[in-house]
């Protein structure tokens, strides 16, 4: 389960992803971390960065 200020900064993150703003190292650090562990997270993620990013992973 993710709390509340958890899911807050995650979503914060991730719309700067999808809007091609700056995400910091620390900050993408967090979200593979929390996307290892959590398969929302990962969905989450994975529909911010596009199929691209999918293919890059299989790789």
């Amino acid at each position: 389960m993710i709390s509340t200020t958890t899911r807050i900064r995650i979503k914060n993150i991730i719309n700067r992803l999808e809007t091609k703003q700056l995400v910091t190292l620390e900050e993408r650090i967090f979200l593979n971390k929390l996307s290892n562990v959590s398969a929302l997270v990962s969905e989450w993620v994975a529909s911010a960065l596009g199929p691209e990013a999918r293919s890059i992973d299989s790789d």
